[in-house]
């Protein structure tokens, strides 16, 4: 039986990939399908079932747990930059960047590079510890080895504004820090 499956297996492999990539086959539709030959049955996907063989298959592309852990170290990076600037909190929010980061943005004095002190300059006046209205939402994570970027939107409905933040993060010898930020306003804002 196990050769039997095990030949099986090889043609649906060989026939997948030897298309030119003509045709993708989904690493979950090939577990699906070994399975259901395996076991000679049609799989009922309202059930949760966890095969030997889907274990391992799915085992094939799960990322390390150093990946899951710098994903985990970055988010927290980035919460802390969204709540720092949503709740006026200067040093979570200078904490965020490493202390040579540059942020390109434009302001009222036209397109500027500014450092982190400088931005969080722009949270001066507001009230420490009280929601301003900012709203954060992480779009996005690519990490590679020790850099990574991270794709972030910031909502002020009062104001009827989002913007989307660009971020380029590096993972230094005190973590994960932010190392350069742009932002762009997305809303149909009146010029």
């Amino acid at each position: 039986m196990k050769i039997l499956f095990t030949s099986i297996f090889t043609v649906l492999t060989i026939s997948c990939f030897s298309q030119g990539g003509q045709q993708q086959v989904s690493k979950r539709a090939l577990v699906v399908n070994t399975y259901a030959i395996k076991q000679g049955k049609i799989i009922n996907y309202d059930k949760s079932f966890v095969s030997d063989d889907q274990l391992f298959f799915e085992s094939l592309g799960a990322p390390s747990q150093e990946v899951c852990l710098d994903d985990k170290l970055i988010k927290k990076v980035l919460e802390d930059y969204m709540n720092g600037s949503s709740y006026n909190q200067h040093k979570m929010l200078e904490d965020a960047f490493a202390k040579n980061a540059t942020l390109y943005l434009t302001g009222r004095e036209g397109f500027k590079r500014y450092t982190p002190k400088e931005y969080v300059g722009f949270f001066k006046n507001g009230v420490k510890g009280k929601f301003n209205g900012r709203h954060g939402k992480i779009l996005g994570i690519e990490v590679v080895k020790d850099i990574a970027t991270a794709k972030v939107e910031i909502s002020m409905p009062s104001k009827s504004m989002v913007y989307i933040d660009l971020f380029l993060l590096k993972k230094l010898e005190n973590g994960w820090k932010i190392i350069s930020k742009t932002a762009t306003r997305v809303d149909n804002e009146k010029k």
